[in-house]
């Protein structure tokens, strides 16, 4: 355990392991306390309070420490400690521990929080997260570090318009219409035959044949599918490609890329 040199409870006496006197009776305290549903720092606090020591170098305590020597099995005697603690209030513990814990569920990855730190407010300012009591887990709630703006915009709509602008931006560049001489053959022959429209049947097959001919030359359309579910492989290259993303008070959001 931190800052000392033997385990909590236990000293060196000629040479072996030995229960340290002064000290038994707190891990036997905070066991104690623990089953009669103390938190780890409440623990921590009261020990504090009355001045009980945790080692000479580091006399205060705090949750972490309890917690570790909580867990800890060399208490009923392993390992070579003397026990301290009976196997039965050390399981009864375990299973207080587990107890406590079991209602714990891992929290739901949200991708959007791969950009939080290149947020910026339109006055340069950074936009920092901030708390408050009935926030929505699917929504961010920034303020600007430097004009103080608050902004709130849902996860989804960053997203789906991250990755709106991303495919804008990552977009082919189209090729300019440019007519084939069969276009330009077509079209003088279209142009004569109105100046001489002595057989208009002939000349409304030349204009189908030069729809045809221009539609031809037309560059096919690319599709593009905007996928706002960005994989992890999309945030990585986001996160190379992207310098900063800009969120107005009115949650405009604009992409700014490197």
């Amino acid at each position: 355990m931190t800052n000392r040199k033997n385990l909590y409870g236990y000293r060196i006496e000629n040479g072996v392991l030995a229960v340290c006197p002064d000290e038994e009776p707190v891990v036997e305290r905070v066991a104690t306390l623990y089953l009669a549903g103390a938190s780890y720092q409440a623990i921590a606090d009261t020990l504090n309070k009355e001045g009980i020591p945790f080692s000479q170098e580091a006399p205060l305590w705090n949750k972490h420490k309890v917690k570790r020597l909580l867990e800890n099995p060399r208490y009923t005697g392993s390992d070579g400690y003397p026990p301290i603690l009976d196997e039965a209030t050390f399981r009864a513990v375990q299973e207080q521990i587990c107890s406590k814990t079991a209602g714990y569920t891992v929290k739901e990855k949200r991708p959007v929080l791969q950009f939080k730190d290149c947020l910026r407010c339109p006055c340069g300012g950074a936009l920092q997260r901030h708390g408050g009591t009935n926030q929505r887990r699917d929504t961010l709630y920034l303020k600007c570090t430097i004009c103080g703006t608050l902004t709130t915009i849902l996860d989804n709509e960053l997203l789906a318009e991250v990755s709106r602008q991303t495919a804008d931006h990552d977009r082919p560049d189209e090729k300019p219409y440019a007519p084939s001489g069969e276009v330009v053959r077509l079209t003088n022959a279209i142009n004569r035959g109105l100046e001489h429209p002595d057989a208009p049947e002939n000349v409304v097959v030349l204009i189908m044949q030069g729809i045809s001919a221009r539609y031809d030359c037309c560059p096919a359309p690319t599709e593009y599918e905007i996928d706002y579910r960005l994989s992890e492989a999309d945030l990585k290259r986001l996160g190379q490609a992207v310098s900063h993303i800009t969120i107005a008070g009115n949650q405009d959001v604009t992409v700014h890329f490197k």
